[in-house]
């Protein structure tokens, strides 16, 4: 093949967990073509924002992008849709929401209306990948959900503002560059997040209060990649490529978790207390269902049989199941803070090889 270079962009810092695996990925990729596959990179939006990121495929200003639904939900519609969906399929308890919502998701979106969406624009998805449970932190105490009733919160949006408005919380638009002060001011009581913008948003200084109930996860970030390019490239050339995705996969995954480990190493010396989420859980649980279901009654153009769609989610997190059930990896919720701790640093003992070998037996039918 004739050399070519893959331009890659990012509305994210290059600290991002994703992009750190990213670079990994174009290693190995450049490695096993022997220099015929590089990449040109840009990072925090500098050759676009987010907002323009199908765009930007479509138009050929760049091959390989950031996108979420949630970020251009009129051009994404079943992807949003798909996020709401996927909660009821996927085990929500940690680290199992990420261990599987991670490889459930990237099949999902290799054939289907998922697939299709982007191939209006042009685009295939390259790696999708989910989250750890979104958790709280508050500034007032709040450890039962009796206390949370009444408290002000800044949330993503749906579907974690159902699930916060059956614990009788009001939810506050806010810039999450502004939640710091936000909390600083009592513009907000509360921050729904996954850990690491706890960490590096300093929130841990302010609010003290952590509730690592089963929230919804974020499903549907990915990167992806401009479809006609894809295809225009020798089998072998795909054949690499797929195979850096899985692996990047597992990067992705490896490289969340790390910060729950920092939370269950630190959190405990920045004086946060971690409340027992039994009682938010069972909140959480009656929303899901009820917003589930009405997601299901009000699928988008795109979706034929969305009944049939959830039994293909439900489908394909009982083959990971099979397939990843021998890796022997911890998973629960715990009711206390060393309870927590212990299932935080547990993640430092997972086989990340195995891991990667049990990506790739799954996904092995949808390698070219």
């Amino acid at each position: 093949m004739e050399p070519i270079v893959l331009t890659y962009s990012d509305s994210n810092v290059e600290t991002a967990a994703h992009v750190i695996a990213m670079q990994e990925f174009m290693e190995q990729v450049t490695e096993a073509t022997d220099g015929k596959i590089t990449f040109e990179t840009y990072y925090a939006a500098a050759l676009h924002p987010v907002t323009e990121a199908l765009s930007a495929i479509q138009t050929g200003l760049t091959d390989i992008t950031f996108v979420s639904p949630t970020n251009v939900p009129d051009l994404m519609p079943t992807g949003v849709w798909e996020t709401t969906i996927s909660q009821n399929a996927i085990n929500p308890e940690f680290p199992m929401s990420l261990i599987e919502g991670t490889p459930v998701q990237f099949a999902a979106y290799q054939g289907g209306a998922l697939a299709d969406e982007l191939a209006t624009y042009d685009a295939e998805t390259l790696v999708t990948w989910g989250t750890a449970q979104n958790s709280v932190m508050c500034k007032p105490e709040v450890t039962t959900a009796e206390q949370a009733a009444g408290k002000t919160i800044r949330t993503p949006g749906p579907p974690y503002l159902e699930e916060v408005e059956q614990l009788s919380m009001t939810n506050v638009t806010l810039p999450v560059t502004d939640v710091f002060e936000g909390l600083q001011r009592g513009v907000i009581d509360c921050f729904m997040n996954v850990i690491s913008p706890f960490i590096t948003l300093g929130v841990w200084d302010e609010a003290k209060y952590f509730i690592p109930a089963h929230f919804a996860t974020s499903s549907g970030s990915q990167l992806v990649i401009k479809k006609s390019v894809l295809e225009s490239l020798p089998l072998e050339a795909q054949q690499i490529l797929f195979d850096a995705r899985v692996d990047l996969l597992a990067k992705i995954v490896e490289a969340s978790l790390e910060r729950n480990v920092q939370w269950a190493n630190e959190a405990p010396g920045k004086g946060v207390v971690f409340a027992d989420p039994t009682s938010f859980n069972e909140a959480i649980d009656v929303a899901r269902e009820a917003y589930t279901e009405e997601a299901l009654a009000n699928a988008p153009a795109g979706i034929a049989d969305p009944e049939a769609f959830a039994a293909e989610l439900d489908g394909l997190a009982e083959e990971w199941a099979t397939v990843g059930g021998g890796l022997e990896i911890e998973s629960g919720s715990p009711t206390t803070q060393e309870g927590w701790i212990d299932l935080y640093l547990s993640v430092e003992d997972i086989d990340w090889e195995a891991y990667a070998d049990a990506l790739h037996e799954y996904l092995a039918d949808f390698r070219p």
